[in-house]
């Protein structure tokens, strides 16, 4: 099972007090007073309690050494990127000068994802409400973006390269991808284990395809040194530009479809459907809406149909779904919608917007 606060198992307060609150509800709606007493003045209050309790948008932080191992990351990046740009140019190594480019885009993105993960500890404002997660999502599309730019450019030169090749100095090379190679492992260790945030995560994918990429300038450099191959520079830039390009889609689809508000990619939404359904009480469910804020933040809305019953019953049964959403499928923010069709009738539940717009154009 796992826990409520997201992918990967933690969990806020806001998921563990909605347990609480059904559980408690549960037991006094069916075989006991409610704390209120049977007054409409204390269900009123005992349901506003509840209600503030469950719904409240607590801001769930990255962890301070996020914050600090980004920090240091952008450091070692901008120190490696002089380098290899000095290198490069005296060297005449295009691989290099390939990975001080991948290096500048990646000094910006990680600065970006610095200011992201700081911003996403804010808590909550009237006018964001929900917080400041999606600013990790941007970040990391701009990271996408820009990542596959440097693969075009990069593979273009590299081609370039292979029909006109050039003398390369191999002994520089390989002094400054080792560095390069050593730093960015270090950085990347660093940054794998300092969140799940997708732009940590890309940060981390950054500093890790640097490393990737100063292993395999370090073999041209080698490989020049060693046999005189020459081209061994322009080969490992292509490839370079390859493993950017891989990377740089897999991180654009996975922001894209947080951005896009689609269902999470690990959850069947009409398994979702078919739990809160057989929920007691519940008689139908439509109007289903599963998004995510980030990787590690679920919310849903659905409206669910019941029969004329109490209202605490009625209390009762939307927070015991709360709970076994929290518990069964990782949503900390359920947003349910009771009905009653049953009661009265009632209108279409849909605002026709436009025909609003117009009648007010009308009225001008």
């Amino acid at each position: 099972m796992k826990g409520c606060g997201g992918l990967h198992g933690q969990q806020p307060a806001v998921c563990t007090k909605a347990q609480k609150i059904a559980r408690a509800t549960r037991t006094k709606a069916h075989i006991g007073p409610r704390p209120g007493g049977t007054s409409p003045a204390g269900r009123r209050a005992d349901n506003r309690a509840m209600t503030v309790a469950v719904h409240r948008h607590r801001p769930h932080p990255a962890p301070a050494a996020a914050v600090g191992r980004l920090r240091l990351a952008l450091l070692g990046v901008v120190a490696v990127l002089a380098a290899e740009v000095a290198t490069g140019l005296r060297a005449g190594s295009l691989a290099l000068l390939g990975d001080a480019a991948h290096l500048l885009t990646d000094s910006a993105t990680l600065g970006l994802a610095w200011f992201a993960v700081a911003r996403a500890r804010r808590a909550p404002t009237a006018e964001h409400t929900y917080g400041f997660f999606r600013t990790g999502i941007l970040v990391a599309a701009i990271n996408g973006v820009a990542l596959l730019a440097v693969a075009v450019v990069l593979g273009v030169a590299a081609v370039g390269r292979l029909r006109q090749p050039a003398a390369v100095a191999g002994a520089p090379v390989v002094a400054v991808a080792a560095f390069a190679l050593l730093v960015n492992g270090a950085l990347g260790a660093a940054l794998h284990s300092a969140g799940h945030e997708l732009s940590v995560r890309s940060a981390a994918l950054h500093v890790v395809s640097d490393a990737i990429a100063s292993a395999g300038v370090l073999v041209a450099g080698l490989l020049i040194v060693t046999v005189h191959w020459g081209q061994a520079d322009a080969a490992v830039s292509l490839g370079i530009a390859v493993l950017i390009a891989a990377g740089a889609v897999v991180l654009l689809r996975e922001a894209m479809h947080i951005l896009a508000e689609a269902t999470p990619r690990d959850l069947d939404a009409e398994a979702v459907r078919a739990a809160i359904a057989a929920m007691p009480g519940v008689e139908d469910v439509h109007d289903l809406h599963i998004w995510s804020l980030d990787r590690g933040h679920r919310a849903l809305s659905a409206h669910v149909t019941v029969a004329n019953r109490p209202l605490a019953e009625v209390t009762a049964a939307l927070r015991a779904i709360e709970a076994a959403l929290c518990e069964r499928f990782a949503i900390e923010h359920a947003t349910l919608q009771p009905e009653c069709p049953s009661c009265i009738a009632e209108p279409d539940p849909y605002c026709d917007v436009d025909s609003r717009h117009a009648a007010r154009h009308e009225s001008r």
